[in-house]
C-alpha cells in the first residue's frame, strides 16, 4: 500500500478577520462542519484522524453560541474508530503479504506497513474508553507491529540469501552456455545479462549502467524500474563510503523520476556539503554552483557563481524598482520551478529584503518585499567585496541607480557602478542570491 501522497486541505480561519464573537463563532462552527465533510471522504485513516481533530478544535471554538458538546463526543469516537479501524486493517493487510511472500521484495512491502503503524502507534494512541470493547481488543492484538517488522526484514534478508545463491548457481550454468557468443557483442540481450550478473554479485554500479543501456534501446520498462532502484543503491553506498559527489549525481537523476526519498538524500547530501565549506569557496546546490557568502543561524547565503544570461532588469516600464521588477517575478517563479527540485525549493529560506536608497544620489530603493530569491544590493556586495570574484560580465544590483530608470549593477573587476544603467537593457547578466537552511 502506497501512502506517498500528502493531503492536507487547510481551512485555518484568518485571524484578522473584524467579527463579532457570535459571527466569529458560526465561521467556526461551519467550519467544522467542511472539516467533518472532508474528513468522512478520506480513504486514509491517518487522513480521517487529522481532519477530524480540527472539526473538534473549531466546534470548541464555537461555543457557547453553539451547543456542539454532543457533536465533539459524537467525533471523538468517529476519529479514534476511524483511527482504530485504520490500523486493525492495515495489520490484517501486512500479514497477509507477509504470509504470501515468495520475494524479499514481498516481505519488504509488509514491513513497510508494520513500520508505518508503528510509527502512528507512538504519536496516535487509542485510550480505551474511546472504542468498543471488541475493537479495542482487536488493536490491542495488533500492538505488535513493531516486531513484526523487525521480523519481515529478517526474513527478508534469509529470502534475498537463499535467492542469490539459487540465481548464481542458475546464471553461472546460462553464462556458461552463451558468454562465448555474447562476450563481445553489444547486444541488449547481453547486457540484460551482464545486468543480471551485477546485481547477483552485488555491483549495482555496473547493473544501473547496463540496465539503463537495455531501456535506452529497448524502451524495455523493467529494465527501467532495475535502473532506478540499483542507482539508488549505487547512491547509498556511495554516500556511506564518503563519494558525495557521485551520490549527488545519482540522487539528483533519480529525483527527477520522484524515486523514493532521492530529492531527500539529494538534499541532506548538498546541506551537508555546504554546511563544511568556508565562506568564499563554491559549492552545488540544485546542480549549480554557488559561492558561500555567509553563514549564520543555520543558514548559508549562496550567490550564483556563474552570473546567467543577459536579461533586462525590467521588461517595458522603465520606471522600477526591485519590488515592481519582472526579474523579481521571474527568479522566485519561473527560475526556482525550472532549476531546483521541490525539496530543495523548500529548504530556501523566505527572506526580508529591504533595498536602502542609492548611497550616492539618495535615489528611494522602494518597497521592502519577502523573497526566496533575490539580488544583492550594493551595500550587500561591498559586505562581502573580498569573496566575490571577478566576472567575465557586467551584473545587475537591486539598488537603484541615479534615476527611477536606472539600477546599479557591478563592472567586471567588481567596481560597485552606482549612477547605473536603464533597468530594461538586456546587456548585464543575473548573479541570483538565496539564503538555505542548512540544520
Amino acid at each position: 500500500m502506497k501512502n506517498d501522497e500528502k493531503i492536507d486541505i487547510n481551512l485555518d480561519i484568518d485571524s484578522k478577520s473584524d467579527l463579532s464573537e457570535e459571527e466569529q463563532a458560526k465561521k467556526n462552527y461551519e467550519t467544522a462542519l467542511r472539516y467533518i465533510n472532508i474528513a468522512e471522504h478520506m480513504k486514509q485513516f491517518e487522513d480521517q484522524d487529522k481532519y477530524y481533530t480540527r472539526a473538534i478544535k473549531y466546534l470548541r471554538l464555537s461555543r457557547p453560541y453553539y451547543d456542539v458538546h454532543a457533536m465533539i463526543k459524537d467525533l471523538r469516537v468517529k476519529k479514534f474508530t476511524a483511527r482504530a479501524e485504520g490500523k486493525i486493517t492495515l495489520y490484517e493487510e501486512a500479514c497477509k503479504i507477509r504470509d504470501k511472500a515468495k520475494t524479499p521484495s514481498d516481505y519488504y512491502s509488509a514491513q513497510t506497513i508494520f513500520e508505518r503503524i508503528h510509527r502512528n502507534e507512538l504519536s496516535k494512541q487509542i485510550p480505551e474508553n474511546r472504542v468498543s470493547p471488541e475493537i479495542y481488543k482487536r488493536v490491542c492484538e495488533c500492538s505488535d507491529s513493531e516486531q513484526q517488522a523487525i521480523r519481515c526484514s529478517e526474513m527478508a534478508t534469509a529470502k534475498a540469501a537463499e535467492q542469490k545463491r539459487h540465481n548464481l548457481f542458475v546464471s553461472i550454468a546460462f553464462m556458461a552456455a552463451i558468454v562465448a557468443i555474447l562476450l563481445f557483442v553489444r547486444t541488449t540481450s547481453f547486457r540484460s545479462c551482464l545486468a543480471s550478473v551485477y546485481s547477483l554479485t552485488g555491483d549495482d554500479v555496473g547493473a544501473w549502467e547496463a540496465y539503463y543501456y537495455v531501456y535506452e534501446k529497448n524502451n524495455d520498462a523493467t529494465a527501467y524500474e532495475n535502473y532506478k532502484e540499483h542507482r539508488y543503491q549505487a547512491a547509498l553506498k556511495e554516500t556511506s563510503d564518503g563519494d558525495t559527489k557521485t551520490a549527488m549525481k545519482d540522487f539528483k537523476a533519480l529525483a527527477k523520476e520522484y524515486y523514493k526519498d532521492s530529492a531527500q538524500q539529494l538534499l541532506e547530501l548538498e546541506k551537508q556539503n555546504i554546511a563544511k565549506t568556508e565562506p568564499g569557496e563554491v559549492v552545488s546546490y540544485a546542480s549549480m554552483d554557488w559561492r558561500v557568502l555567509d553563514k549564520k543561524d543555520g543558514k548559508a547565503l549562496l550567490l550564483k557563481d556563474h552570473a546567467l544570461a543577459n536579461k533586462a532588469f525590467q521588461e517595458g516600464d522603465s520606471n522600477c524598482t526591485w519590488a515592481t521588477s519582472s526579474i523579481r517575478t521571474w527568479l522566485n517563479d519561473t527560475f526556482l520551478s525550472e532549476n531546483f527540485l521541490p525539496e530543495e525549493i523548500n529548504a530556501i529560506s523566505q527572506t526580508e529584503v529591504a533595498t536602502e536608497p542609492n548611497p550616492a544620489y539618495n535615489t528611494s530603493g522602494g518597497d521592502a518585499t519577502s523573497d526566496q530569491v533575490f539580488l544583492l544590493s550594493s551595500q550587500e556586495v561591498t559586505t562581502y567585496y573580498d569573496l566575490i570574484h571577478n566576472t567575465k560580465t557586467c551584473w545587475w544590483l537591486r539598488t537603484p541607480g541615479a534615476t527611477k530608470g536606472s539600477m546599479s549593477f557591478v563592472y567586471k573587476d567588481k567596481t560597485i557602478m552606482d549612477y547605473g544603467y536603464d533597468c530594461t537593457a538586456v546587456k548585464f547578466t543575473i548573479k541570483p542570491a538565496i539564503w538555505v537552511d542548512i540544520k
